[in-house]
């Protein structure tokens, strides 16, 4: 495992609760930036934990930030927001979201390998 406090980094950076973030822009103005901004930092730190570190900060990064989000949508359900996002609960659809965000950081580990293997070919080489 090359420079591990990259990784360590990488699961801090996983530590704030993007999904939950993504919900409350959508509860608080109706949009999908939140998502947006959800997928790009998910691809962005699943690339900087694959190219600089090890897959297992990435994984373990995603449970982390399921469970952040999840602390703080049950700490929203005092406000009433769960029949916003019907037919799915708030926590039903942090899981869906969480779930689906790792189809595009599954392609960042991907491009980060090959980005990995094309220059050890090119060492190689020279």
């Amino acid at each position: 495992m090359k420079k591990w406090w990259i990784g360590l980094i990488v699961l801090m950076g996983y530590s704030i609760p993007f999904v939950y973030f993504a919900l409350l822009e959508d509860f608080k103005t109706s949009t999908l930036l939140g998502y947006v901004a959800l997928l790009g930092m998910f691809t962005i730190l699943a690339f900087i934990g694959q190219r600089f570190s090890h897959l297992l900060f990435v994984v373990v990064g995603n449970i982390v930030s399921y469970f952040v989000s999840l602390y703080f949508a049950k700490q929203m359900s005092d406000f009433g927001w769960d029949g916003y996002f019907k037919p799915l609960t708030a926590e039903q659809l942090i899981l869906l979201v969480s779930l689906l965000m790792v189809i595009p950081q599954w392609i960042a580990v991907v491009v980060a390998m090959s980005r990995e293997a094309k220059q050890r070919m090119k060492k190689q080489t020279t």
